[in-house]
């Protein structure tokens, strides 16, 4: 072999002639190649996409990376890294520089139209795969809303590039920032366009650089905008957080006559738990009768995401002591009443479109804070958490206890890796049990067996109904459709 070639070759090799490699990827043999690399034909073949033979652009997948449009000294380099995936020696590379020139092109396995027309996977083409890898991570809410911000933000690319398909690597950080401003000029507050839509957007550039359409390393173009800086989230906090209720406030919600003027059994069951437990609206009202278990001497309440139940973190997910005030109420007895209806603490629920449990007793509870003309926005059902976790501070009890009842992270390695949770003795005893609210005159909010069967049966039958009613529309729109 001349030894010119070979000169060549270790010229290639020690990334010191990126041009020459260049014309050399160009002209290739495709079969000589897998020849020296021993790899299949086929595997040859993905690694390029040769837009035409007259051309400098050149397109390279291989091992997670993708290089779109080769024409630049940055690309060649990269050109040459992935030349040495191919693991060829320079004996092997003289051989290729020593080979004719083919007198054709080798064809490339057909592409979608969106990435052979435009140089690469589109925007349009990430959506869908978003919600496919996101589906089992995700909320079905929150995929439903990251749909509606994926799908506004391609359509006002489409306007803004005034074409279809938009490769994810054409999209530059102007085009984000012009985004931004549009959506804030529309009246769109800045915490909405980072919590939510940038949120959103990040998740597929994210995605389309863990699957190889960006390069590994490369900075998204939906990053460092800042729109909702931390300092505006502290501000921002002290003005739309959700405030405890005060201690004439909760005296008026649960006043003497709550439990007679139940028009549902979760009127008078729901602030209840909320009080002694600090959960979730969504939380409680999808509960299990299972969910009511007793270990040992200690009736508890399981929160978890088993069947069709939901929670908003792993963290959500506990088993708490019941407070002895709920026993003591008769919370118990309401169980064993509930049980004859169905397996749901609150059988006459039906999920929403997202399986939530929570939105009609949420909108039901803000009616009822209406008519007690508490009114502040940042007073909600979602205050019962405020005002637990605040009361169990007072009440002297540590950070990470109050987390574990509540269901919040503890961001600390010694709890969070080499630590056990708190069994339900020591929850009762040093948690639960320092909740304590002694203006409310509990003794008037007994509840006795039998009280809600016939609201019950009412409003079971009531859901039955309507489950129905939308069954059918359901398949009259199926069979219009056809």
């Amino acid at each position: 072999m001349a030894t010119n070639y070979l000169n060549t070759a270790t010229s290639i090799a020690q990334g010191l002639d990126s041009d020459f490699l260049l014309n050399l990827l160009h002209r290739v043999n495709r079969e000589q190649l897998a020849e020296l690399s021993g790899l299949p034909q086929q595997e040859i073949e993905a690694f390029f996409t040769m837009p035409s033979p007259d051309t400098r652009n050149l397109d390279i997948d291989v091992g997670g990376i993708s290089l779109r449009n080769i024409n630049n000294d940055d690309d060649a380099s990269r050109a040459i890294h992935i030349l040495k995936a191919l693991n060829l020696s320079p004996e092997a590379l003289a051989q290729l520089i020593a080979s004719p020139v083919p007198q054709t092109v080798p064809v490339v396995a057909a592409q979608q139209p969106s990435s052979n027309e435009d140089g690469g996977t589109t925007i349009q083409e990430m959506v869908p795969r978003f919600a496919t890898r996101k589906k089992a991570k995700l909320s079905e809410k929150t995929l439903y809303e990251y749909g509606n911000y994926h799908r506004k933000f391609v359509e006002w690319l489409e306007l803004r590039k005034k074409k279809k398909h938009i490769p994810v690597h054409s999209i530059t950080r102007a085009d984000l920032a012009d985004f931004i401003d549009d959506l804030l000029a529309s009246g769109i507050a800045p915490k909405t366009v980072t919590q939510k839509y940038l949120a959103a957007i990040s998740g597929l550039f994210e995605l389309a650089q863990s699957i190889g359409v960006l390069p590994e390393g490369q900075i998204l173009v939906s990053r460092g905008h800042k729109v909702f800086t931390k300092q505006d989230a502290k501000k921002s906090a002290s003005t739309s957080s959700y405030k405890p209720f005060t201690d004439v406030e909760l005296k008026s919600i649960f006043q003497t006559d709550l439990l007679i003027k139940a028009k549902q059994p979760a009127d008078f069951w729901l602030p209840m738990l909320g009080l002694f437990t600090g959960g979730r609206v969504s939380e409680l009202s999808q509960i299990d009768i299972t969910d009511i278990q007793k270990h040992g001497e200690v009736w508890a309440l399981s929160i978890n995401n088993e069947g069709d139940k939901s929670v908003k973190t792993m963290a959500s997910t506990r088993l708490i002591p019941l407070h002895p005030t709920l026993i003591d109420c008769g919370f118990l007895e309401y169980v064993n009443d509930a049980s004859q209806h169905g397996k749901k603490l609150f059988p006459y629920l039906a999920p929403d479109k997202f399986g939530s449990y929570g939105g009609r007793t949420s909108e039901r509870w803000g009616s009822y804070l209406d008519t007690l003309g508490i009114k502040d926005p940042q007073k909600t059902f979602h205050s019962f958490r405020s005002t637990s976790n605040n009361r169990l501070k007072h009440n002297g009890v540590p950070e990470e206890n109050r987390c574990q009842f509540i269901g919040h992270e503890h961001d600390t390695i010694n709890s969070a890796t080499y630590s056990e949770p708190h069994k339900l003795p020591f929850l009762l005893e040093n948690v639960a049990n320092k909740l304590d609210y002694p203006y409310i005159d509990f003794s008037r909010l007994k509840y006795i067996a039998g009280f809600f069967d016939k609201i019950l049966v009412k409003e079971c039958s009531a859901t039955a109904k309507r489950f129905i009613h939308k069954q059918a529309r359901d398949n009259r729109a199926k069979r219009q459709a056809k």
